[in-house]
């Protein structure tokens, strides 16, 4: 969390003004703590939305490694399953909130570099599982498909209307992939 506030009303305030537009006073007010409290933790409004953005990756992370760390569940249950948790559990926040598009615009412009790590972690655990679960045909592409399957889940994201048909459409590129 970041600076012991909860995450939540961080993001929901910055997803009904806009990043530009959210003031420390507008989100002080959504935590029930004064403006003062929130620069005495974070020191700045940017400071404050670095380490909530820290906190929303590193819990889409966590989710996503804890889907592929369960081995009762088939290869593509875990696939799956982990990019839901990385890239679309996000979806429908993004869709419903009116400065959704300033948020994917940054996203796609230039991830920062904790999105970068976190996601080469996710790739490195996704091709694992693929080495250790696969068909033999995909041990020897576990990587390329690890990352390719990334790629997708972000690209889904953008390109499907809800949250639904993402995860119809990623199980079945995922199925499809790890099949051949």
């Amino acid at each position: 969390m970041p600076g012991d506030f909860p995450l939540d009303p961080i993001v929901a305030t910055i997803a009904r003004y806009g990043l530009r537009k959210t003031s420390m006073e507008d989100v002080a007010a959504a935590l029930g703590v004064s403006r003062q409290a929130l620069y005495n933790r974070h020191g700045s409004k940017g400071a404050l939305v670095d380490r909530a953005t820290q906190s929303l990756i590193d819990s889409s992370l966590a989710a996503a490694l804890a889907s592929i760390d369960q081995p009762a569940r088939t290869l593509v249950e875990r696939l799956t399953g982990a990019l839901d948790a990385w890239a679309g559990r996000h979806m429908d926040a993004l869709h419903a909130s009116p400065h959704g598009a300033e948020v994917v615009a940054m996203l796609r412009r230039e991830p920062s570099e904790a999105v970068r790590v976190a996601e080469r972690r996710l790739v490195a655990a996704m091709a694992e599982a693929i080495r250790f679960s696969g068909p033999g045909s995909a041990v020897s592409r576990a990587g390329s498909m690890a990352q390719s399957l990334c790629w997708t889940a972000r690209g889904l994201v953008h390109a499907v209307p809800d949250h639904a048909t993402f995860r119809r459409q990623l199980d079945h590129i995922v199925s499809a992939l790890v099949a051949r």
